[in-house]
């Protein structure tokens, strides 16, 4: 998938420090998938509502991908930032490796929802409903992990600009 709507919204969202910091924060205490943070959040800002089962069925989807190549090259990244023997090259090839492994997640979890009809979207929304359904979607994944969804003021919940127009 050439065009992800989803891997857009997600450089437009997550290139907000706080947001950045509120999933890896997510991530790192409660071993919350960052692509699953993102994708309940764009739901939410596409006006579609999540359910249980949808989301249980996104995790399959990209479940052996993130496991055997997404984990291996964050471990990957995160040992060369810390060991005094990385180079900026070291560090550079990693974080691409793990960047284009981390878009694979995303044209997955995309491809499955556009093209499996799973939702519907629902078009003018107002900057309330999104946000309100942005933390709908990530509470039924939070859930999951046992973890209480953040606060509709989170930076989580961002009605992103008309300048990035509904995919």
């Amino acid at each position: 998938m050439l065009e992800n709507p989803f891997w857009q919204y997600s450089l437009a969202h997550y290139s907000r420090q706080e947001v950045a910091e509120s999933c890896l924060s997510l991530q790192d205490r409660n071993d919350a998938n960052v692509n699953l943070i993102l994708f309940c959040c764009w739901l939410g800002f596409r006006g579609e509502r999540l359910e249980r089962k949808e989301l249980v069925e996104a995790q399959l989807v990209i479940g052996e991908w993130d496991k055997q190549v997404v984990q291996p090259l964050r471990q990957v990244h995160r040992y060369l930032k810390q060991s005094l023997q990385s180079t900026s090259k070291m560090l550079e090839t990693a974080s691409t490796l793990e960047l284009t492994a981390e878009r694979i997640v995303q044209d997955r979890l995309a491809s499955w929802w556009l093209e499996g009809a799973v939702g519907v979207e629902n078009q003018g929304e107002t900057g309330t409903v999104v946000a309100e359904l942005q933390q709908h979607n990530l509470a039924i994944y939070l859930a999951l992990l046992n973890v209480p969804p953040p606060s509709i003021q989170s930076p989580l919940f961002w009605p992103l600009s008309a300048s990035l127009s509904h995919p």
